[in-house]
């Protein structure tokens, strides 16, 4: 019953019937996981306030995916090789490593924590944590095709959000 006037509210913002309904989706899967809180009388205000908030979570996502993408292209060094930016090489990359390695970078890169976060996730000392994301990050960039010191301009060590330390890939 709440299916297609969700849909409607969905192509209304203009997003493709397949986009659509994975935002419905979304919408659902939040609506059965507190049901408790779903109103009885009346779901469907909920439902839409559900839906306007994923959908605005996927804008940002994709916003913070394009501004990424663009502080990307604008850092690189005129000799540098093109990087791959496209999200399955990149998810390909990443999937090929050792686990350690993508969980490390995931935790830095995703979830935006600190190597000194990081080491208490993993339950190293953060030394161990800096080492295991300088190697994982040398690796990723290797499977990238590209040279891990090229990373670093001019040597001088990068603030988050620079090339690889920060792609966001979901």
């Amino acid at each position: 019953m709440a299916y297609p006037p969700l849909c409607r509210y969905a192509r209304h913002r203009g997003l493709s019937r397949s986009d659509a309904e994975d935002l419905v989706a979304q919408t659902l899967e939040v609506a059965w996981r507190r049901i408790g809180v779903v109103p009885t009388d009346d779901p469907m205000p909920w439902l839409y306030a559900v839906a306007r908030n994923v959908w605005r979570n996927q804008l940002r996502r994709e916003r913070r995916r394009h501004d990424l993408l663009s502080r990307l292209r604008a850092n690189l060094p005129p000799e540098s090789v093109e990087i791959p930016l496209e999200p399955g090489a990149v998810r390909a990359a990443l999937a090929s490593l050792r686990e350690n390695d993508q969980e490390i970078l995931r935790l830095i890169a995703w979830d935006g924590l600190t190597p000194a976060q990081a080491a208490v996730v993993l339950g190293c000392g953060q030394t161990a944590a800096r080492s295991r994301l300088h190697r994982a990050r040398s690796r990723l960039a290797s499977r990238l095709g590209l040279d891990p010191d090229a990373q670093r301009a001019g040597g001088k060590r990068q603030e988050p959000g620079d090339t690889l330390e920060a792609m966001e890939v979901q």
